[in-house]
């Protein structure tokens, strides 16, 4: 096609995508990690002890007594006044174990457009469609024109793409990041450059080192090839980029020792071993998940679609590897796979390093998606233009059931705290508690959909508020009836369901996904 209708074909790419993305933005509830996401990027810490939580500074404090569910929901906008951009980064030095930079950008994208649900996840959108260009120029360097649509339309209509462009997480910053680094290190690679693209590889590294931990992966095998393979590459102004990118992170990452050694409530987590784990299994999965089509705990799988997208992907990856034999280690073709070995390699190293099971959650290895559609379409260019059409055409349609579950979903990651808070929510009845068990993040997701007079009780086990039977029955007294709810607990008991259970009434039990909801009425008398 002529460089006229591949823009235009490039162009209803974009508009395809962003429909798909905005359509999903809007249809599924938050998740807790988005609330979490939320939170700080609105300069509020939710995962600190309660001995060092700052009110002052919008850190949250566990309240004595049932609050209505708008108390909560502070935790989750804007103070009148804009806040500082402090605060954000205190609410991350606090609480989380990512870099700064997404929370603080997101901190202004909701800012200038609110904290409505469709707002916060469309920066991730944003971010993600902000790939495309980027996309299209390494793939017509690496692939030749042959391989810019393919590239583009499996980024555009892969699940997992379009799951994590729809999440307000820092994944589709990180792509961008990653492929602008990437970008920059084939055009000063193969023309040696000016200042403006040294310029653009040390923001765009930058950005990335302040947007995920596991960005250095990929980073050090583009750097490492940039090293042994130069180009018309100086060098020294490598040494001299790599130094000022040092410089610009370091004042974030001499704390980071400190940060990562802080007591967090959901610290410990990937410590705990999953149930059935078996690690090459894992690692296979860290790979599979970006061209079968399946998504661990994601989506519902569907086997015979998903094997058939892997078939496809198996037989693209021969004709790549038969037809640029000898070829993989030249014309800056490492700058596709090297990254993509590294990222998927991250949580491997990680897990040897640190003795957890990150290798269980696939997403940390995400910052390998651009780089697995970029070699697919390096596969794909290197056939007939009719082959290659009818692959991309079977890959699209092996991918449909998934994307098929994920649009019917309601939830995200079993996680349904819209529905679970109209199951719970009561307008101006005083004689009824809504208490849940849960982390913060959990809590606040809740209220966020809540009747705003609906009486909450949070209980956080990890801060060690509350004690059984004391504050149970504290909080218990004068209720005709208490709607006990369990969520994203993250493996804290619940002595006071224990409690609840050898002291009142179960007058009706139900799930919704992973939460339980459980309804207490007194033994005896019309109240606790």
């Amino acid at each position: 096609m002529s460089s006229r209708q591949e823009r235009w074909l490039l162009l209803f790419l974009a508009t395809v995508a962003a429909v798909l993305q905005i359509t999903l933005a809007g249809r599924q509830g938050l998740w807790a990690d988005e609330v979490f996401s939320l939170a700080t990027a609105t300069g509020h810490s939710l995962e600190h002890q309660s001995a060092t939580a700052r009110p002052e500074l919008g850190d949250f404090v566990e309240p004595n007594h049932p609050v209505p569910a708008e108390e909560f929901r502070r935790y989750l906008q804007h103070d009148r006044t804009m806040e500082s951009p402090m605060r954000v980064v205190h609410a991350v030095l606090l609480s989380d174990t990512s870099p700064p930079l997404y929370y603080l950008l997101l901190y202004l994208w909701t800012f200038l457009f609110g904290t409505t649900d469709l707002a916060l996840r469309l920066f991730s959108t944003a971010c993600s469609l902000a790939c495309l260009p980027f996309l299209a120029g390494i793939a017509r360097h690496t692939g030749g024109r042959g391989a810019v649509i393919p590239a583009c339309l499996l980024f555009a209509l892969s699940p997992l793409g379009i799951y994590y462009s729809t999440e307000a997480r820092m994944y589709s910053l990180l792509w961008l990041c990653l492929l602008a680094t990437t970008w920059a290190s084939l055009v000063l690679r193969r023309k040696g450059g000016s200042i403006a693209v040294y310029a653009s590889w040390v923001i765009a590294s930058t950005a990335g080192f302040l947007t995920h931990y596991f960005f250095v992966f990929p980073f050090l095998a583009l750097l490492l090839y940039l090293m042994v393979q130069p180009g018309k590459l100086n060098r020294l102004y490598l040494v001299t980029s790599s130094l000022l990118v040092a410089l610009l992170i370091c004042p974030w990452y001499i704390n980071l020792p400190s940060s990562l050694a802080g007591w967090r409530i959901t610290k410990d987590w990937l410590n705990w071993r999953p149930w059935h784990f078996n690690r090459p299994f894992a690692v296979l999965e860290l790979v599979l998940q970006f061209f079968d089509g399946r998504a661990k705990y994601l989506w519902a799988a569907h086997r015979l679609s998903n094997i058939v997208a892997l078939l496809l992907f198996a037989y693209v990856a021969l004709v790549l590897l038969w037809r640029l034999r000898g070829r993989l280690f030249r014309f800056g073709l490492p700058l596709l796979w090297s990254p993509f070995i590294a990222a998927c390699a991250a949580p491997v190293i990680f897990d040897l390093a640190r003795h957890t099971y990150t290798v269980a959650v696939p997403r940390y290895a995400l910052g390998a998606l651009p780089g697995a559609y970029l070699l697919a379409a390096l596969g794909l260019a290197c056939m007939q233009l009719r082959t290659r059409t009818i692959i991309l055409a079977l890959i699209v349609l092996a991918w449909t059931p998934s994307l098929r579950s994920i649009y019917r979903q309601h939830s995200r990651s079993e996680e349904a705290f819209r529905e679970i808070a109209r199951a719970v929510s009561v307008s101006g009845d005083s004689s009824s508690l809504v208490l849940i068990h849960s982390i913060p993040s959990g809590v606040l997701g809740i209220a966020r959909y809540a009747n705003a007079s609906t009486p909450i009780a949070s209980w956080v086990g990890q801060l060690r508020n509350r004690r059984v039977p004391e504050s149970i029955r504290e909080l218990a007294t004068g209720r005709a009836r208490i709607l006990f709810v369990k969520v994203h607990e993250v493996g804290e008991p619940a002595p006071e369901e224990d409690w609840l259970r050898a002291n009142a009434v179960v007058y009706q039990e139900r799930r919704i996904n992973a939460a339980k909801i459980t309804e207490f009425r007194p033994r005896a008398g019309a109240t606790f």
